[in-house]
């Protein structure tokens, strides 16, 4: 018996040792290893433990020893226990271990004498973590955590640690393990190697985190949260963030950390507007009263919305029509729980400021709605106030800026909004007074006016992103309407009175000459020699209007497709061409004309034969494919015979598509197409790459579209909008005569109202006089890399200048001239309108740049001085040649073109500067060189020479874009660059 032991007062037992706990496995192999044993010492070893036991009955010890496990809850069963042993007959080395919770001094002296050195062994925590991790030594910044050596035995029992032999087992090494064990739920796992701010967000929400907390230990769980929020470890911000976060945790609320985080954004936030101290007040009692201070609940906002936005990204990149829900948190619930909480909280104020709630977009949807009802003029003939335009593109700006804006679910809302914004630039233009010509009326539609109707097809179908909306939008489509409806009747006017006198422009492209003036310059060089020509791939789309054809051209420009002016016969810059329908606007008349070469009315089977047996082709295979060869066997996407002509380089193809003609047959209008809502038409752009075919995309006839219509009842009609002409025309109507209308007796009367119609309602119409409908719009496109046709035009960017939404397109009134002295001589003259349209164009295609700041025209004194105020003064030079002057005369464009290897004129880089510049800063690398006076085949050669004179001190001045297709200036850094002044003179 060990005569040095002392044993406490009975009266102190209960302070002197802790509540024995449940023995781990390792904890008993712990002790067992560290006894030594002489011989004839007693092979029974007490364990103050729990006297239960889940593990295995033997545990094998070194030595080849094995340990044998029993319980005892008091002495007597503690001498049965040692009476068993004895009885049993095991071998010499075996060891008795038993775990009992009685004191020493309940045992006695006699009882003691019986077991290994007369004495009751504790467990040693940090000697068992010790062994439990297979370490070496302990870092002393773990052993000062008192709670987790019991902590980490407990978790053992559910855990397998990693061993680490040889080492020091660190703080944080051994406390992430515990975490990671302790708060993982059945449904999320946490890595113990990434226990940061975002990682416990995500466990904070997963079901039963709340519970697994809440079954800790306080001693446990406050270590715990201490050690996770370190500002050591995790910096102060996140400790904020994280206190705050536990704080929820310990006041029952975890469930809501995250929307309880977005609300803390909103109420602590930069943009926390001021009174908002009762609902903060409010939301300090989700924290269980706890003092955080204001810094804690603005990082903790601020990092919950920034982990919010993380989920929103990945889920709006993830998402995929086979995977369309994605596992984990859903954002858009918890931003729904927020505004719950806001609105308990009285906070609708502070969240209306918010980038990410719901209620922040509300907010701004409704100041959108409410600035776009403003611009609107209240008289169609009145431009929108420049004012209240600036007003409408801040909130756009700030709409956009909302982080649910930038969803897909939000994506139709802000396109809608975005081309309502155009259509107020549109507005905010002078209203055209007429057309000089019907040709002219055709093109303005192609350049401009057919974007209006894209446009416009936008905001008509509608929007109920907030209340507000439908009704900004209403009154905008009115205000375009009406505006549309002034151009309609003055197109209509100049073509009734053109078609009746048989008098147009010759250079005016018409349907019946489109395949002698567009098709043939392809077919006939392709037919002389193969090498270097493409064949032709021609797509008539039945019915598609100017809106459609603009909305399908940028789309193929960012499949990179390079866009072509395809006339050749014209003089001029080339542009994105329309031509006329033949009259009315239906399919037979139209189409057939198209086909036929020359005014008639055909059918199908006729439009097939006549079309290839044309002299003018020369003798080329030409194949013209209906909507029943687009559709193939199982298994191929066309039909065998038209995929065996477009796959043969000496047959060129035309296919007609009738998606669109066939949808205006409908209940519901659509007013913006893509390319893979046409049948046939993906493949048919496959094969056309796959085959370096030049692309051409017409139609026979537009069309307009039912946003609410009249019928008028008349006893001769024909179609929807044309009828013979039996009784006098009435409102709304023109009279057409003449060689151009294939009807009978030459004569028909047609709508030019698009409000009108004579039949049944359906989705849209034609064959009345409507631009939309008499306007057929011509594309051009070749695939990057293929050859292109002779005597095609490359062309840039085709949009107007109002289809800019920077803040410098904002159209600006002109300039008024300066009032001259009043003199009894002195006489009053404005310029001609040509003067000013050039001046207007000129202004629209700077701001279109992006880079209005230049384009700061100085004031134009239109005086014109007589005779006794003395001689004519010079007329103002506009921005661009201010700009180039200025860049004549720069020492820095001196010493640039100094240092070329080959010498280069200025004059040709001022050529090529000012080519840019009236293409608003982009245009296809082979027409600035041609601009320039270079051939197309040197267009590389130049555009690299440009670069090297343009970009001083490898500033991107002039940079490449569209697959290196295109050069694009950057009026703004030239300026700053070659130290020009904002008028673009040199600076001092």
């Amino acid at each position: 018996m060990s005569t040095n032991r002392t044993t406490a007062p009975p009266s102190d037992r209960g302070t002197a040792q802790p509540r024995p706990r449940p023995a781990h496995p390792a904890a008993v192999v712990q002790v067992l290893e560290a006894r030594s044993f002489t011989e004839g010492e007693p092979r029974i070893v007490l364990i103050r433990a729990e006297p239960h036991w889940n593990g295995p009955r033997r545990l094998p010890l070194g030595g080849g020893r094995t340990a044998h496990i029993a319980t005892a809850v008091s002495p007597l069963a503690v001498l049965d226990t040692l009476a068993a042993w004895q009885q049993t007959g095991t071998g010499e080395r075996d060891v008795l271990a038993v775990l009992t919770d009685v004191e020493e001094a309940d045992l006695g002296p006699g009882l003691l004498a019986r077991v290994y050195r007369n004495r009751v062994y504790p467990i040693e925590p940090w000697a068992v973590v010790r062994r439990l991790f297979g370490a070496v030594d302990l870092d002393p910044r773990l052993t000062a955590e008192g709670w987790a050596a019991e902590a980490l035995i407990d978790a053992a029992g559910q855990e397998s640690w990693p061993k680490t032999p040889g080492t020091v087992l660190s703080r944080d090494t051994a406390l992430s393990r515990l975490a990671a064990g302790r708060l993982s739920t059945a449904a999320h796992r946490l890595d113990p190697d990434r226990l940061d701010l975002h990682a416990l967000m995500a466990w904070s929400l997963a079901p039963g985190a709340v519970e697994r907390v809440a079954s800790l230990r306080d001693q446990e769980r406050r270590g715990l949260a201490s050690w996770l929020a370190d500002p050591a470890r995790v910096g102060l911000r996140a400790h904020q963030a994280l206190t705050a976060l536990f704080a929820l945790f310990e006041a029952g609320n975890g469930v809501d950390s995250v929307p309880m985080g977005l609300v803390c954004a909103a109420l602590w936030g930069e943009k926390a507007p001021a009174g908002v101290e009762r609902a903060r007040g409010r939301a300090e009692l989700k924290f269980g009263g706890r003092r955080l201070d204001d810094d804690s609940f603005a990082a903790f906002g601020a990092e919950t919305e920034a982990y919010v936005r993380v989920l929103l990204t990945a889920r709006s990149a993830g998402v995929t029509e086979d995977e369309p829900v994605l596992p984990g948190p859903d954002p858009r619930a918890l931003m729904a729980r927020a505004d719950v909480l806001i609105r308990e909280m009285g906070a609708e104020d502070a969240a209306a400021a918010s980038d990410l709630l719901e209620i922040g977009q509300r907010a701004r949807y409704g100041a959108v709605a409410r600035a776009l009802a403003a611009c609107v003029p209240s008289d169609p003939g009145k431009a929108s106030a420049e004012r209240r335009i600036r007003d409408l593109n801040r909130a756009v700006e700030r709409l956009t800026g909302h982080e649910l804006s930038r969803l897909a679910s939000h994506r139709a809302t802000m396109t809608r909004i975005r081309m309502a914004q155009r259509l107020v630039h549109w507005l905010a233009q002078p209203p055209a007074s007429g057309f000089t010509t019907a040709a002219e009326g055709v093109q303005q539609h192609i350049t401009t006016y057919g974007w209006v109707d894209l446009a416009h097809g936008w905001i008509i179908d509608g929007d109920h992103a907030h209340p507000e909306l439908p009704g900004a939008l209403a009154t905008l489509s009115a205000a375009v309407r009406a505006r549309r409806h002034t151009l309609d009747e003055a197109f209509a006017a100049r073509l009734a009175e053109e078609t009746r006198s048989g008098v147009a422009p010759r250079e005016a492209l018409v349907v019946e000459d489109f395949a002698r003036r567009v098709l043939v310059p392809v077919v006939k060089p392709a037919r002389q020699s193969s090498a270097g020509s493409p064949p032709l791939l021609l797509v008539v789309l039945d019915g598609a209007s100017a809106a459609v054809a603009a909305a399908l051209a940028e789309e193929l420009r960012t499949r990179s497709w390079a866009e072509y002016d395809p006339v050749p016969d014209t003089a001029g810059d080339g542009q994105r061409r329309g031509m006329l329908a033949a009259l009315p606007t239906i399919t037979r008349a139209s189409r057939g004309s198209l086909f036929a070469g020359e005014l008639t009315e055909i059918d199908q089977q006729e439009e097939r034969r006549r079309f290839a047996a044309h002299r003018f082709w020369g003798g080329a295979n030409v194949q013209l494919f209906h909507k029943a060869d687009l559709r193939g066997d199982a298994g191929h996407a066309l039909g065998s015979e038209l995929a065996e002509a477009l796959a043969d380089p000496d047959t060129h193809v035309a296919v007609v598509v009738n998606t669109i003609d066939d949808r205006l047959g409908e209940d519901r209008a659509m007013s913006h197409w893509q390319l893979n809502e046409l049948l046939g038409m993906e493949q048919l752009l496959a094969q056309a790459r796959t085959t370096g075919r030049a692309l051409v995309i017409t139609a026979d006839h537009g069309h307009v579209i039912d946003y609410g219509t009249d019928k008028e009842n008349v006893p001769d009609a024909l179609s929807a909008r044309h009828r013979r002409g039996t009784t006098p025309a009435g409102h709304g109507e023109a009279v057409l005569t003449g060689r151009r209308v294939v009807a009978e007796g030459q004569r028909i009367t047609a709508l030019w109202d698009t409000g009108l119609r004579y039949g049944n309602r359906q989705a849209g119409y034609h064959g009345g006089v409507a631009l939309a409908e008499a306007a057929i719009p011509v594309l051009a496109f070749v695939p990057y890399g293929a050859p292109v046709p002779k005597g095609w035009r490359e062309l840039g960017p085709q949009r107007p200048s109002w289809w800019s939404l920077q803040e410098d397109a904002v159209p600006s009134p002109p300039v008024l001239p300066a009032k001259a002295p009043s003199t009894p001589s002195a006489t009053k003259r404005t310029p001609s309108a040509a003067v000013l349209r050039k001046r207007e164009e000129q202004q629209a295609a700077e701001r279109e740049t992006g880079q209005g700041a230049l384009m700061s025209f100085d004031e134009i004194n239109t005086a014109k001085p007589t005779e006794a105020s003395g001689p004519p003064q010079p007329t103002p030079a506009s921005a661009a040649e201010q700009l180039i002057d200025a860049l004549r005369v720069s020492d820095i464009m001196s010493a640039q073109l100094g240092s070329l290897p080959r010498p280069e004129e200025f004059d040709t880089v001022a050529k090529a500067v000012q080519a840019l510049l009236d293409a608003h800063g982009i245009l296809p690398i082979t027409v600035v060189a041609e601009r320039a006076g270079k051939r197309a085949t040197r267009a590389t050669g130049f555009a690299a020479t440009l670069q090297r004179v343009l970009n001083y001190d490898q500033a991107e001045v002039l940079t490449l874009t569209d697959n290196a297709r295109s050069l694009r200036l950057d009026v703004p850094l030239l300026r700053r660059q070659f130290r020009l002044d904002a008028t673009g003179g040199a600076q001092t």
